[in-house]
């Protein structure tokens, strides 16, 4: 299987997770019934659980051939985009993003800042339960078995941790944003993160996919409710960032 095949079968899985969470927890309007609320959860989880389904009938085909496959710029692109997903690099980006802020007085990118970290921990804690929860072995681990499941054991495939946080923050980051580009850099990028845990042969297809899902659904309603509802002990907290002898300090006050 070639490379760009490979791809788009990845991508595919992705967007059909990806536009259930999107579409299906998007904030309501101000005057909804509760009929709405109950009806956007239920075809959010049935088209997830389709998409997931979807993918779960390529995992042994797809993890055989792209065993079979190692193109250089595969192993590049893969190599690329994979830190993308990862916990420290995100949780890096968004704390220099929150101390830039504060120390150039942008109140309102430290306060959507605030909330992409948020919505990064949320999915990031929902997918470590999940994986222990299911305890799905490893392509690398169980080669053509994706169907060997040990909950509790220690095994953490299902979901992908590396793309439920990428679609967190992609999800985060389009919520924040006006600028009409931006989501045609995050979900192709977050996207390409997924890819690159199949391509490592770290992930099924259906873990990236039920990680996309997870992700966005996770940064949707955190978004929801921190830009509605600011928590009461994040309003008391005062942050500043002042210059110290070894370099900079972060000063926070209640009051």
């Amino acid at each position: 299987m070639s490379f760009r095949a490979s791809l788009l079968r990845a991508g595919i899985a992705l967007a059909l997770a990806l536009a259930a969470a999107r579409g299906a927890c998007a904030a309501p309007a101000p005057d909804s019934t509760a009929a709405p609320a109950i009806h956007h959860p239920l075809l959010w989880s049935a088209v997830t659980v389709a998409a997931i389904g979807i993918a779960a009938g390529f995992d042994r085909r797809l993890d055989l051939e792209t065993d079979e496959s190692h193109p250089i710029v595969a192993h590049e692109l893969a190599r690329t985009f994979q830190p993308l997903g990862n916990g420290v690099v995100l949780g890096s980006g968004v704390a220099l993003t929150y101390g830039a802020a504060r120390l150039f007085h942008r109140p309102g990118l430290a306060d959507a800042a605030v909330r992409v970290g948020a919505a990064d921990f949320v999915a990031a804690a929902g997918a470590l339960v999940l994986k222990e929860a299911v305890g799905r072995r490893r392509p690398d681990d169980a080669p053509g078995d994706p169907w060997s499941f040990h909950p509790f054991s220690g095994d953490r495939s299902f979901p992908s941790g590396h793309a439920t946080l990428a679609f967190a923050t992609a999800v985060a980051v389009d919520r924040e944003t006006r600028a009409a580009w931006v989501p045609w850099v995050v979900y192709p990028a977050a996207t390409l993160v997924g890819w690159s845990r199949i391509r490592d042969d770290e992930h099924w297809l259906s873990d990236v996919a039920a990680g996309a899902a997870l992700g966005a659904w996770s940064a949707t309603l955190v978004e929801n409710r921190l830009q509605r509802h600011e928590p009461r002990w994040l309003a008391r907290l005062a942050w500043g960032i002042e210059p110290g002898r070894d370099g900079f300090l972060v000063c926070v006050t209640a009051h």
